[in-house]
């Protein structure tokens, strides 16, 4: 009934990389017909190294080709397509029932701001991840501290989208798009990221993690006052306290 591009091809910032990500809009009764026929359907699009999904019933494949293309396959019923964020920047490919068009326009008109639930939700998780740190440190499971610190500096990074009213287009803790020539970040924020390196010793995880405190410290109280939440500063020292 439709096909629309989503992603860095339908925004134009595209490079030889880059995912495809191809929306399929099809008849309600006959979308389980479609999706157990998705992984036929993606080998005839060249030749296939590999599909990361064999779930039958999930609405995606995503599927990897001899010339490092990866295609993201998505089959949705007309009535799942509503206006939303994620709608914003597509290109539709073919619409002969006009099924996208309105949807499109007002996907155009949403406004991204952060909610006080979102970042509430931002604060909480992010809290988590530094105590998570710390106790993995104390265990000695360096990999794991090290994968916490990683969702702590993403964070960070998904609280400067929030301040810039920017919606973070990839799921959460994808670090694509992030850096690179398709950033949206400043050169500031670059090099703290930068310097947010480390390796798994003990010592410079616990240090790199105090280095990062005071730029959270920052954004949580622009980001409660933008949307009305408490603060809780001296709360959140006497969290940090405890690991720092």
């Amino acid at each position: 009934m439709a096909i629309y591009l989503a992603g860095s091809l339908a925004k134009g910032n595209d490079d030889n990389y880059s995912d495809i990500d191809l929306h399929t809009i099809v008849i309600s009764e006959r979308k389980a017909e479609f999706l157990k026929g998705k992984r036929n359907r993606a080998n005839n699009w060249g030749n296939v190294t590999f599909h990361e999904d064999y779930n039958p019933s999930s609405p995606y494949v995503v599927t990897h080709y001899n010339t490092f293309v990866k295609v993201d396959s998505w089959y949705h019923a007309p009535e799942e397509i509503v206006p939303s964020i994620w709608l914003k920047e597509v290109e539709v490919i073919y619409d002969p029932f006009n099924i996208m068009s309105h949807v499109i326009k007002e996907s155009a008109k949403l406004v991204y701001k952060p909610s006080p639930d979102e970042v509430e939700h931002w604060r909480g998780k992010l809290l988590a991840f530094v105590h998570e740190t710390y106790r993995a440190v104390m265990r000695r499971e360096m990999l794991y501290a090290l994968s916490n610190l990683d969702r702590i500096r993403w964070l960070i990074v998904s609280g400067w989208y929030m301040e810039m009213e920017e919606h973070v287009d990839v799921p959460y803790g994808v670090w694509t798009k992030i850096e690179g020539n398709r950033s949206k970040l400043d050169g500031k924020q670059l090099s703290l990221l930068e310097s947010w390196d480390c390796g798994r010793n003990s010592y410079e995880i616990i240090k790199t993690l105090r280095r990062m405190i005071p730029e959270f410290i920052r954004l949580n109280k622009y980001l409660c006052t933008q949307v009305g939440v408490e603060t809780n500063e001296d709360h959140i020292k006497r969290i940090m306290d405890m690991v720092i």
